[in-house]
């Protein structure tokens, strides 16, 4: 069997803007996401599901430096396109029932991109990007898959980031008990997955393979 989910996301403005001492690098900190209360898209994500995302994503592809993210949401492909990479997220730490992030703007075209945006005071969100499926009641099941954070515009600028979810799009997911992969498998994905990006990163900075 497969499951069929929808790209549910989330956006933030509790964050701050900050330069390094040296000015070659930009971060966006604040809370990235919150957990066991209704948002303003009237959905709850349950502490014990958004526990288990923040550990993945701390253990997998923060610790990798791959846990990448883009200006707007990618809505073909649930996955990062790394031709758009602006941003990655290099901490998540939980503080009450809230998760602050912390994300460095890379120096790729859309990186540059995003701090031109910033630094002429254009307005952003910090946003969450996760498939899953929502109870009649708002609340996130625990189906739910956080992939990574984006940053997107001022949401009253496009109705899709106020309802955050996009119900027009169905991605088909097989059953986590169906052909399972291994440690090694993971492991080697993982890697793989990790040269591909740097292999990008380095192609926008002009560097050689």
């Amino acid at each position: 069997m497969a499951r069929e989910l929808k790209l549910i996301t989330e956006t933030s403005y509790n964050f701050e803007i900050n330069e390094s001492e040296d000015k070659k690098r930009l971060y966006i900190s604040g809370v990235f996401s919150s957990a066991e209360k209704k948002n303003k898209n009237g959905r709850i994500y349950p502490r014990t599901t958004l526990e288990r995302e923040i550990k993945k994503l701390k253990e997998g592809p923060i610790s990798n430096n791959t846990c990448i993210g883009t200006i707007g949401h990618p809505q073909d492909d649930p996955e990062t396109p790394l031709e758009r990479s602006a941003l990655i997220t290099e901490n998540l730490e939980w503080k009450n029932d809230d998760v602050y992030g912390k994300a460095r703007v890379l120096n790729t075209p859309s990186g540059e991109i995003l701090a031109s945006l910033i630094k002429d005071g254009v307005t952003v969100g910090i946003s969450s990007r996760g498939l899953g499926s929502v109870n009649e009641d708002g609340t996130v099941n625990e189906d739910f898959t956080l992939l990574a954070y984006d940053v997107v515009a001022n949401p009253s600028n496009n109705g899709s980031w106020v309802n955050g979810i996009y119900e027009g799009k169905t991605f088909t997911i097989p059953d986590s008990n169906i052909e399972r992969p291994t440690e090694e498998e993971i492991q080697e994905f993982l890697k793989e997955h990790e040269k591909k990006v740097w292999a990008v990163l380095k192609s926008f900075r002009g560097e050689d393979e």
